[in-house]
């Protein structure tokens, strides 16, 4: 089958095409550069780049694909930026399932845990749900989701996928987005008790792939892995890369508002402020229910941790 990845260079969406290709599919692989990044570099792709805003490319992008793979879903990381990217994700995805739908074609979207109701109920939900309606982040996945989910009532064959939080190899994001490079570089002082989840990028991808083979269409699924302490990962994470781990801990919550508000009243964009509002949004999971229906045996994280600091050394970001 041919498949049309869109946003191969990120870092699920080149999990994704590592998957494919390991599984024999034939991988149309999109980015916004005009050569492929480092991280397709040697894999049997057709690479296709181009502007997935000019009308029409996406469309181009489409044709001739049984399936499509939407890991470039836009999403704004700063509170200036909310109403043009709002605007424009939802026209892009509007053509999207347009396009996928016109030809025919499957698609699966990586969506967000953040779009999911809490697991947990309880009073101390109310940071979480107040930082999910303060940062556009949040509406702009929620919208997004709703389109997809909107095209799969009309009978659309669309797997969605809701990943926690991902770590693993191959991430090419902006360093100062990279938490990992940046506790390595001690740039990052201070850890918060608040509970993560934590999935392997691999592992997602390959969620993503046995949905599609199973036909698993038409409700978000959530992905997750395993539950630690942002504290503890911190201190995990350093132990590898042979550097003290930050002395100060603090509670998640007063460092989400103060991201925000830093942001808000000050107008300085701060690189990390939506991950530490992200972190501030997580919450124990119970065991990945889709990962044991779909007989996934998850990495270990202690593998998914020295997989991703020695890919991080290899691109020079520690």
């Amino acid at each position: 089958m041919n498949v049309l990845v869109l946003g191969a260079t990120g870092h699920i969406g080149n999990a994704t095409v590592r998957e494919l290709l390991r599984r024999g599919y034939k991988v149309t692989a999109t980015g916004r550069r005009k050569r492929p990044r480092l991280n397709l570099a040697g894999l049997p792709v057709t690479y296709s780049p181009g502007d997935q805003y000019v009308p029409g490319q996406i469309e181009a992008w489409v044709s001739g694909h049984d399936i499509v793979v939407d890991a470039a879903a836009p999403y704004p990381l700063h509170l200036s930026k909310k109403d043009d990217l709002m605007t424009r994700a939802f026209e892009r995805t509007r053509r999207l399932l347009r396009a996928v739908r016109r030809e025919g074609a499957r698609l699966a979207y990586v969506s967000s845990f953040t779009t999911l109701r809490r697991w947990q109920g309880s009073v101390e939900e109310w940071p979480a749900e107040l930082i999910g309606k303060l940062h556009p982040y949040f509406a702009t996945k929620r919208l997004i989701e709703a389109q997809v989910l909107s095209a799969a009532g009309r009978g659309l064959p669309a797997v969605i996928v809701n990943p926690t939080m991902c770590l693993g190899p191959w991430d090419l994001r902006e360093r100062d987005l990279c938490v990992i490079p940046q506790l390595l570089g001690r740039e990052i002082l201070v850890s918060t008790l608040q509970m993560l989840n934590v999935v392997d990028v691999r592992d997602v991808a390959k969620g993503i792939v046995k949905m599609l083979e199973s036909e698993i269409y038409g409700r978000p699924t959530l992905l997750s892995g395993r539950n630690i302490s942002t504290q503890t990962l911190f201190s995990w994470i350093c132990e590898i890369g042979g550097v003290e781990p930050p002395s100060v801990t603090l509670p998640s919550v007063p460092l989400s508002f103060a991201a925000y508000l830093t942001e808000l009243l000050l107008g300085i964009e701060m690189p990390l402020s939506i991950a530490a509002m992200l972190v501030g949004s997580h919450e124990w999971r119970p065991p990945c229910k889709a990962f044991l229906n779909l007989k996934i045996v998850t990495r270990p994280l202690s593998e998914t941790l020295r997989d991703s600091v020695q890919w991080y050394r290899a691109i020079e970001y520690c």
